[in-house]
């Protein structure tokens, strides 16, 4: 090598030796500071590809994950309601078969009727107000599709405040006055009478026929407000409210990373339970059969009847057992089946849980520090980097020689 000054090679091997030795320690230093193997993608152009691809599949079955779990928490909660449903029909079959025992006398009986009623009432209170996020999963709503809405006026009386009908079967709905202080509700063979009272100037009133799940509210203004006043009003103003009944729900969860994978979806439907509206005839028979104020045949009229014999009562009350152990049985089938969803949803959430830890796992082979091997390249990057500061500062003390020869 010849003695030159202007160019020392030996300094210009140095410094990139120098150069290399702090550029690893820096990506040493990053790796270990992030816990990333990959904190670019010059780290590992491939890797990158990869591993993103995994992250958005590993976040796909996470979510397919909590869809799977809110899925067990809505089955769960119509499971719970139904099993305290189940537990009122047991109740009621108990009663039933009580009522049937020829020593009770008619007022006994008719205690009897009274706490069916009662129990009849909490099924339709479970239907209507078992909801998961706003959804009703054992009842249906009902919607008013025309007649008598609220804000309609009554002549010489005041107006319709409101208009409930979710709790109706569906249907045509007739308004009849039976005498100049009560009004009748009739749809098909049902039909429900209730007494009206006097109501002040300004004061509110509802009618709630609750058998036949359409209540009405009213505000009074008019001087004359007497019930022969409201009824009077009522009657005019229109003799039909008209509902479209509400039906089930069929709810559909992706419980799997790919939108058009077969089995990566799952469907669940609501159910009706209500005694009023239910398309399960077993539980709308009980309903009628405890509620019916019009027919022999019904435990409401008999409970109200003077002249009620044995034999109706007996009647009555066999016909009322016999559906109350149907609808028994309705309601286990039910119960079987979202027992089998939230089975076979917990196997799919135990699943889906497993796969995300497993690419996971292989994700972070990918991107993750190895922190045992770059403790050693941190340690060796050092080493270099000492070495080469110490060559570089040698090298630069080379071209003195040179001068020597001038001496």
């Amino acid at each position: 090598m010849p003695a030159v000054i202007n160019t020392n090679l030996a300094s210009l091997f140095a410094q990139n030796s120098l150069n290399m030795a702090q550029g690893n320690l820096a990506n040493s230093v990053q790796r270990l500071s992030s816990g990333l193997r990959i904190n670019s993608a010059a780290d590992d152009a491939a890797g990158v590809s990869i591993a993103q691809s995994m992250a958005g599949h590993i976040r796909a079955l996470d979510q397919a994950a909590l869809n799977s779990q809110q899925a067990i928490n809505l089955v769960q909660t119509a499971d719970t309601s139904m099993s305290t449903v189940q537990d009122i029909l047991l109740r009621m079959q108990q009663l039933a078969v009580e009522g049937a025992n020829g020593s009770l006398s008619n007022t006994q009986r008719a205690a009897i009727v009274t706490e069916l009623g009662q129990l009849n009432t909490q099924i339709n209170s479970f239907a209507a107000g078992t909801t998961y996020n706003g959804i009703q999963v054992l009842g249906a709503t009902t919607k008013s599709t025309g007649g008598l809405p609220a804000g309609t006026a009554l002549t010489n009386f005041g107006s319709i405040t409101s208009l409930d009908v979710s709790g109706s079967a569906g249907g045509t709905y007739t308004l009849a006055s039976v005498s100049t202080s009560s009004v009748s509700l009739t749809s098909g063979t049902r039909t429900q009478t209730l007494t009206v009272s006097d109501i002040v100037q300004g004061g509110q009133q509802t009618l709630n026929f609750s058998t036949l799940g359409v209540s009405l509210s009213f505000s009074g203004t008019a001087a004359t407000n007497g019930a022969t006043a409201l009824v009077g009003a009522l009657v005019a103003a229109g003799t039909t409210v008209t509902a479209t009944a509400g039906s089930v729900a069929t709810l559909g969860f992706q419980i799997g990373a790919s939108p058009t994978a077969s089995g990566d979806s799952i469907s669940i439907s609501t159910l009706n339970v209500s005694t009023i509206s239910s398309s399960n005839s077993s539980l709308v028979s009980v309903g009628d059969v405890i509620t019916k104020a019009n027919a022999n045949t019904g435990l409401g009229f008999l409970a109200t009847s003077s002249t009620a014999t044995d034999t109706q009562w007996t009647a009555a009350f066999k016909n009322l057992q016999g559906y109350v152990t149907t609808a028994i049985n309705d309601i286990s089938s039910s119960r079987a089946t979202l027992g089998a969803s939230m089975n076979q949803l917990g196997f799919i959430n135990n699943t889906l849980q497993s796969q995300s830890a497993n690419e996971q796992a292989a994700r972070s082979t990918i991107v993750d520090t190895n922190f045992s091997a770059e403790t050693a390249r941190l340690t060796k990057g050092q080493i270099m980097q000492q070495a080469a500061t110490a060559m570089l500062a040698q090298a630069n003390q080379m071209p003195n020689v040179i001068l020597s020869l001038l001496k």
